[in-house]
């Protein structure tokens, strides 16, 4: 089947999850759209070395105690962020969607941490990945057993 064809059925499938969505979901990734375009603007102004000093300071603070309210959060930035980073017509890679869901979480009084790695040896060329967490919650940048921490690392 060609891409072509796949777009469509795609389409369909994801207007009809849409349908089933709750306000507060839409809302979720509405915020998360702005979170993102705020994070890419950003990023295209910071310097590397302005990423490493938020990684490490996001190191060095002690893991979150949440509450249910802010648990609650954690899980709904972990859902809204990726999906609308996949859906936005820019691109939102790993970083971007890290730092998005940073800035939102720090605003409710969340500490997290921005770790950024290197896929572990292989014989494929060099790859680097971002990813966020709250204690040992990965919110952003999906399964990272193939990635060892370079930056942001607690230990």
């Amino acid at each position: 089947m060609s891409s072509g064809n796949r777009r469509p059925a795609r389409l369909k499938r994801d207007l009809q999850q849409a349908v089933r969505l709750d306000l507060r979901t839409w809302l979720d990734l509405f915020r998360a759209a702005i979170e993102l375009a705020i994070a890419r603007v950003r990023l295209g102004s910071q310097q590397a070395r302005d990423l490493h000093s938020v990684a490490d300071a996001a190191g060095r603070q002690p893991p979150p105690t949440l509450d249910m309210d802010r648990a609650n959060l954690v899980e709904r930035v972990a859902f809204a962020i990726p999906r609308a980073g996949y859906r936005l017509p820019w691109r939102a890679d790993c970083l971007v969607q890290a730092l998005a869901a940073q800035r939102w979480l720090r605003r409710h009084g969340i500490a997290t941490q921005l770790v950024i790695g290197a896929r572990k040896p292989a014989p494929a060329a060099f790859a680097a990945h971002a990813w966020l967490k709250v204690g040992e919650r990965v919110v952003t940048g999906g399964d990272i057993s193939g990635y060892i921490p370079l930056i942001g690392n607690r230990g």
